[in-house]
């Protein structure tokens, strides 16, 4: 196992149906290397195995940020966290998206579920130099309308001239849902973004890629532009 760090809660609010929004305060030999949006880390309790965790915070900050879904053992344990107990964490690893790399770029950013957390530090960099990149789309799905993460957060990201494209797959099985009702590369499809001068940026589970990936593709775009957080 990788090398393990000890890392305490310091604030914990919920953002969604069964969905917790964890800080935590990191020493800097893990918030030094976190060094591209998407990043993740293997967050550790005593008698658990390593649990998986998108970072859903900007890079250079003390602090990390993660979004956890009550889903399974595992996350239900991590999501009953309070202010002031300790985990274990790992250093971040994977690539993350080379968002810095894409300037002058358009951008599609497609997202399922808890992925969203790997959108949000994209989001969040663009905002702070909106400029230096041309029309940003952001398609995120989810199961139902109640299970939408950081609604709070979106009008500020609609003013940054963020298009957000919400999708819910079952939209009966929940709150009432007056928006698209389907799967994320349907609504790309039915959006059908020129896709000239861009790059995708897909988080979300194997099926979800997949499609995403065939709805890009008949839209013209490269399969070299299909950017995944791995």
């Amino acid at each position: 196992m990788d090398d393990l760090y000890c890392a305490q809660v310091i604030e914990k609010r919920p953002v969604a149906e069964a969905q917790v929004l964890l800080t935590v305060d990191v020493p800097v030999e893990v918030w030094s290397a976190h060094l591209q949006p998407a990043q993740y880390v293997d967050l550790v309790l005593p008698g658990m195995g390593p649990w998986r965790a998108t970072i859903a915070s900007r890079q250079g900050q003390e602090f990390f940020e993660f979004l956890v879904k009550e889903v399974g053992e595992r996350s239900r344990r991590i999501a009953a966290l309070e202010p002031g107990e300790e985990i274990q964490i790992s250093r971040p690893k994977g690539e993350g998206f080379p968002l810095l790399m894409h300037r002058r770029h358009n951008l599609i950013l497609a997202a399922c579920g808890v992925a969203i957390c790997a959108m949000r530090p994209v989001i969040l960099d663009i905002l702070l130099a909106r400029s230096d990149w041309g029309r940003v789309l952001l398609f995120y799905g989810e199961r139902t309308a109640d299970r939408f993460a950081f609604l709070d957060e979106q009008d500020k990201w609609r003013e940054g001239k963020v298009e957000i494209f919400l999708s819910a797959s079952r939209p009966a099985e929940g709150t009432q849902w007056k928006g698209h009702a389907g799967y994320v590369q349907d609504h790309i499809l039915e959006t059908a973004p020129d896709t000239r001068d861009t790059v995708a940026f897909v988080a979300g589970k194997d099926e979800m890629i997949d499609g995403v990936r065939l709805a890009l593709g008949r839209l013209n775009l490269a399969d070299n532009k299909i950017i995944l957080n791995v």
